[in-house]
């Protein structure tokens, strides 16, 4: 816990010690520092735009831009998290030095609240996992009256009582309880104004989480990657699939292995992923499923900017979507009839055409790993299975 102010010393060793551009909590130590400003001075106006279009390009636009990472500080308040390799270490000396530690694991830790610990280090069956345990022990329900009615309104405390709940879910559902992630949308919705029947249901969804699978809290699972490592996003959309007859959108997000022929189902591990509502009208099923792919992509282009911030490496983009009218409308010039669609293909087109995303293919649905974050009638058992084992299914 750094609780003291830095001093000169400490500013002059991490002089590059580099904020990323996308999370203000996270630096990276950079190497072999670059000095542009002389640069810039001998720019044209025309160059000078090209230039600043150039340098604000997630990618060509990185600090870490052709330079070596030896470490990343991460931090929340008072907690730290750093890594790195072992010419990081005169980094971490020189903050035991002016900042007061009053507590510090190696591989095997709490920060904020998860648990991350080295498991099985140095074998081939080695990686990083990450629960909430002791957060999933804490969980309690909503206390009611379970012989009234499902459409009775809530009293102001068990009103106080679903919001409380509802908060210590998110957390949990927002940092590892994945397969939590579309019934809690589906609570949220109701939190202006609960009635009994949600409490019922936010109950139910607190019973799963503190059951786990097979009898086990679950949790995230980081596996190590070879080769040049790629971004897989799943993006899924179920239209009018609600109770309320609104449509979801889901995504979950990996790192994988490099594309191999010889490999039908790489090794990942899940980075991003969400469960929300569509707020703009959906008119058919290839609206909701082009909005969930958009925002897929989009959310891929942000992590692959991180990642070149705090690794120095570009990511490839690889789609997968259980939709294939979406595969095969990119791949001909078909004009679609729908007017509200015509500019998001027309976007995903351009995107898949440019580069921009290397790959765009479909999967079957049993292998739509975001099927689950859409719909309660799709078990989660097959999202769960790609976390603990690693492996991408086909």
């Amino acid at each position: 816990a750094c609780v003291d102010q830095t001093s000169e010393n400490t500013c002059q060793t991490n002089a590059d010690l580099g904020g990323d551009r996308v999370e203000t909590c996270l630096f990276g130590k950079l190497r072999d520092r670059k000095d542009i400003a002389a640069v810039f001075s001998t720019l044209s106006e025309q160059a000078l735009e090209e230039a600043i279009e150039y340098l604000t390009d997630p990618i060509h636009g990185s600090p870490a831009q052709g330079r070596t990472i030896e470490g990343i500080v991460t931090i929340h308040v008072d907690d730290v998290y750093l890594t790195g390799s072992s010419a990081f270490k005169k980094v971490v000396d020189a903050l035991r030095k002016d900042f007061r530690v009053g507590h510090e694991d190696v591989n095997d830790a709490m920060f904020v609240g998860q648990h991350i610990q080295w498991k099985d280090k140095g074998k081939p069956t080695g990686h990083i996992e990450v629960d909430q345990n002791v957060k999933i022990e804490e969980l309690h329900e909503v206390n009611f009256d379970h012989s009234k009615a499902d459409n009775i309104s809530c009293t102001p405390d068990q009103h106080h009582q679903y919001r409380s709940v509802l908060g210590m879910v998110n957390w949990l559902q927002s940092r590892t309880q994945f397969q939590a992630c579309y019934q809690f949308s589906r609570n949220a919705s109701a939190a202006a104004n609960p009635t009994l029947g949600d409490c019922r249901s936010l109950n139910k969804l607190v019973k799963k989480i503190r059951a786990g699978f097979d009898g086990e809290n679950i949790k995230l699972c980081f596996w190590p990657v070879t080769g040049t490592p790629r971004l897989v996003g799943y993006p899924d959309a179920a239209y009018q699939n609600n109770a309320d007859k609104s449509s979801q959108r889901a995504q979950c997000v990996f790192i994988a292995s490099e594309r191999r022929k010889d490999v039908t189902s790489p090794v990942g591990s899940l980075v991003d992923y969400v469960s929300k509502k569509i707020k703009k009208a959906c008119p058919s099923t290839t609206v909701a499923e082009l909005h969930a792919f958009h925002k897929c992509f989009g959310t891929c282009m942000m992590l692959r900017g991180l990642w070149m911030d705090m690794t120095a490496q570009a990511l490839d983009i690889h789609m997968r979507t259980d939709a294939n009218n979406l595969v095969t409308t990119a791949r001909t010039t078909h004009l679609p009839e729908q007017e509200e669609t015509i500019h998001m293909i027309q976007m995903m087109r351009h995107e898949a055409c440019s580069g921009d995303i290397q790959d765009l293919a479909h999967v079957v649905t049993k292998n739509m790993l975001a099927d689950c974050l859409t719909k309660s009638s799709a078990p989660p058992d097959a999202l769960i299975k790609a976390v603990n084992t690693g492996l991408l299914p086909d």
